[in-house]
């Protein structure tokens, strides 16, 4: 092709290409104004049932003085150490649990309560200390009546041949 008539082409190419951009521009429609939305917000209760209580207020009261002398020696005084609060014992409610396994290992008993998950027991790892170190439980239930906690611990033995599964108070 000649030089001219490319030349002549791409000319024609950019003008009608820049016709395509800006002639809606010119000769559309004016934007829309965006329409108010009212939202009316209720006003709030007057009373408020929530079963969220406030806290009590905090006394402050110092527990000790602490001084410190020019000879850097401490002095303490006026020890006001609170008692601590009685426990409120739960009256009426006794759960049961089977304990299938007693470890000193966690590993152990991480993998005997994991198979017994696998199993479809509902199983978890009980850790405590005795004398010779730490000990770790492995229980499954809880149940609230002992006779289901019975029935559990013989499914247990037959299924799983746990053989030393014994039924015990929980917590």
């Amino acid at each position: 092709m000649e030089q001219p008539l490319k030349q002549r082409l791409i000319g024609a190419t950019i003008i009608i290409a820049l016709a395509v951009i800006f002639l809606p521009m010119l000769i559309g429609q004016k934007p829309m104004q965006p329409e108010e939305v009212v939202i009316e917000i209720p006003k709030p209760p007057e009373e408020l049932n929530s079963r969220i209580l406030p806290l009590p207020e905090q006394n402050s009261d110092l527990l000790a003085e602490v001084k410190i002398k020019k000879d850097k020696t401490v002095v303490i005084s006026k020890p006001n150490i609170p008692k601590p609060p009685k426990k409120a014992a739960v009256e009426g409610l006794k759960a049961w649990v089977v304990q299938v396994g007693s470890f000193s290992d966690k590993k152990n008993a991480d993998a005997l309560s994991v198979t017994l998950i696998k199993a479809g027991f509902t199983a978890f790892v009980d850790p405590g200390s005795n004398p010779k170190g730490d000990i770790y439980r492995v229980k499954v239930g809880p149940e609230l009546s002992r006779e289901k906690a019975d029935k559990l611990a013989l499914t247990i033995k037959q299924k799983q041949k746990l053989t030393k599964a014994i039924v015990v108070q929980y917590p």
